[in-house]
């Protein structure tokens, strides 16, 4: 794929079409994403940033302040966004379009250190990688911190990936790598591997500062916030080593609610569903790797060392990663389809990875050993993208008409693959469409093959290794769209964004101020944004999430969670009750007519979907 970039650098084209072509782009992603801010639903995780964040900006609330909102992020998850709300007015339309912003500038920051060291057109490339993934462009338009830190991280890029750069240029990256830390705790390897990496290319008293920089940023947010912010770190500390911090974990006799069983085919659909999400930079990163070559091999010393620290950077991040969402329960509940959702954060390292190695380093002769992995790894990610795509297989799929077979023999007409599968082979529906799926991402692989056979007979001057590695990754990009099936969709066709601005200002003109409401509204709190001046039980912010069974009710309201208890005291405190529509009949009994006023229907529902309705109630005098 760089290979024909890098062609079209030593044409003689002009140098204004690859800018062109960035901004044009730009310009699709910056469509996409708009058009996605206003139709896709409010998620938990942004109702939390977006409520979260206002509070704490209005302190109302502080970060990790017992009995408060949980803050099970690094605080500036939170602070950042609600600094946003502050300055702009608190809403869904300024948290989307705020995290636009940061998403243009994400961009902007790849396309900056592409530019650098590969080129207009290799630059060119970076931009449409985003503007062709969906999947990334819907999550850059919600209020969620993966396009916070994915910002922080390009513009690090910016400021320190380089030969020489200004000392100025040294200290922003250093502070915005502890923000990005203190953003999302996940991201603290960043800290030593940046500042290793300043002392490797820029020398020891660049590096001594960049060092300085980041740790006081680093202790003095948590010197501000001790202790409590010790609660970020203690899932990530054995017990048995740190029986200091128990004080900061929650008690033992309290057990999730929300503890769902993934079994292991449903993890290795998430682990795909990751790669086909991310392919450029998960593919990408890992041919790049292929391609490294010997230190003294490479065109510059810089070169190589950046190379070094964006492959360290975004495997270890991606490792890390994956053991969270994949292979471990690291907080008190299961994400495993968070792992596509994960990999958005360091995006930039692993498209800047292939960026560099592909232009710096030079083509190797890889061994038949080393070909022969290489097509089998090709292969078996092509079936596992297939897999991935399994919930995706229609009906013309399914009944596609293929041959009859008895005994060897084809008898005359056709039937349906779907009966071919169920029958022939004893399948149920679901494994039938993941038979399929995975038949034709192996095909798919299968034709990269045979394209980057073709091509290498015909061209015997260059090496085969590099031909397949540019042919797979042009495929990826080529099928892009096929590849992000499943987030791609529009969630609604409404202006989801206007209803939220309608039920909110309906909200906040019926429920007298100071109210007590009892939330019971989907899991998205977002609606409750725009009514500042009542009070809510924080612990509801984050739903079923923070709600366990058993335990004490003290504690577990001085760690923003709740209980069947706190849940029996918070009914018959409450004012005000926000009940989902499809959640109603669970209250007909508590809400009775004689006790309960509902007021009038409100003029605008959260959602599209069926059920998402709210209704409002409040308590008889």
């Amino acid at each position: 794929m760089l290979q024909q970039f890098d062609n079209f650098r030593k044409s003689e084209l002009p140098s204004w079409i690859p800018v062109l072509l960035a901004c044009l782009g730009t310009f699709l992603y910056l469509i996409q994403a708009v058009v996605y801010a206003y139709t896709t639903v409010s998620s938990l995780d942004e109702g939390s940033y977006l409520l979260k964040g206002i509070l704490y900006l209005r302190g109302v609330y502080q970060p990790f302040e017992p009995y408060g909102p949980l803050t099970n992020k690094a605080p500036f998850a939170f602070l950042i966004p609600g600094s946003a709300e502050f300055l702009f007015g608190p809403g869904l339309r300024t948290g989307r379009f705020f995290s636009i912003f940061l998403g243009l500038l994400t961009v902007l920051g790849v396309w900056i250190t592409a530019r650098r060291w590969a080129g207009k057109w290799i630059a060119a490339g970076t931009v449409w990688v985003f503007a062709l993934s969906p999947m990334i462009i819907k999550l850059h338009a919600r209020t969620v911190s993966q396009v916070i830190v994915a910002f922080m991280l390009a513009w690090i890029c910016v400021f320190v990936l380089d030969e020489e750069r200004p000392l100025w240029q040294i200290i922003f990256g250093s502070i915005l790598a502890a923000l990005a830390v203190l953003t999302r705790q996940n991201m603290i390897l960043i800290l030593p591997l940046l500042v290793l990496y300043v002392f490797w290319q820029h020398g020891k008293e660049k590096g001594i500062l960049s060092f300085a920089v980041c740790a006081f940023i680093f202790l003095a947010v948590h010197v501000y916030y001790w202790p409590n912010i010790l609660t970020i770190w203690v899932p990530w500390l054995p017990e048995g080593l740190t029986p200091f911090l128990d004080a900061f974990r929650m008690p033992k006799d309290a057990f999730p609610v929300w503890d769902p069983s993934i079994d292991f085919w449903n993890r290795m659909n998430a682990f795909f569903q990751g790669i086909r999400y991310h392919f450029i930079a998960v593919i990408g990163g890992i041919f790049a790797l292929i391609r490294f070559a010997l230190p003294r091999d490479w065109k510059s010393a810089p070169a190589m060392r950046a190379a070094v620290f964006l492959a360290l950077s975004y495997f270890t991040l991606l490792a890390m990663h994956a053991w969270a969402a994949l292979a471990s329960q690291y907080e008190s509940y299961s994400c495993v389809f968070c792992f596509a959702n994960y990999l958005t954060f360091f995006d930039p390292l692993g498209i800047l990875l292939v960026v560099i190695v592909f232009s710096a380093s030079p083509k190797l002769d890889h061994s038949r050993f080393v070909k022969i992995l290489l097509i089998a790894f090709i292969l078996l990610v092509s079936t596992g993208i297939g897999f991935s795509l399994f919930e995706n297989v229609g009906n013309n799929l399914l009944n596609l008409p293929v041959p009859r077979i008895r005994n060897g023999q084809f008898l005359p007409g056709s039937t349906a693959l779907v009966d071919i599968l169920k029958y022939g082979l004893d399948l149920g529906l679901p494994e039938i469409k993941r038979t399929i799926s995975s038949a034709m991402g192996l095909l798919v692989g299968l034709g990269a093959l045979t394209v980057s056979f073709l091509w290498w007979r015909r061209n015997k001057d260059v090496l085969f290794t590099s031909v397949l590695l540019n042919v797979y990754l042009t495929f990826g990009l080529a099928f892009s769209p096929i590849l992000h099936l499943g987030e791609s969709r529009l969630d609604c066709k409404q202006d989801l964004i206007l209803a939220h601005e309608q039920l909110g200002a309906y909200l906040s003109e019926i429920i007298p101020a100071n109210s007590l409401v009892y939330w019971d509204g989907g899991n998205a709190f977002t609606p409750m944004v725009y009514v500042p001046n009542v009070r809510i039980f924080p612990a509801q912010i984050n739903s079923g999430y923070t709600y366990r069974i058993g335990g004490d009710p003290e504690i577990l309201r001085r760690f923003s969670h709740w209980n069947s208890e706190l849940d029996t005291e918070w009914r018959n405190s409450a004012d005000v009750f926000i009940i989902e529509a499809k959640r109603f009949s669970s209250w007909k009994d508590f809400l009775n007519p004689q006790d309960y006023e509902e007021y009038e229907k409100p003029p605008a529902a959260p959602s599209c979907n069926v059920g998402t309705e709210l209704r409002v109630f409040r308590r008889l005098p």
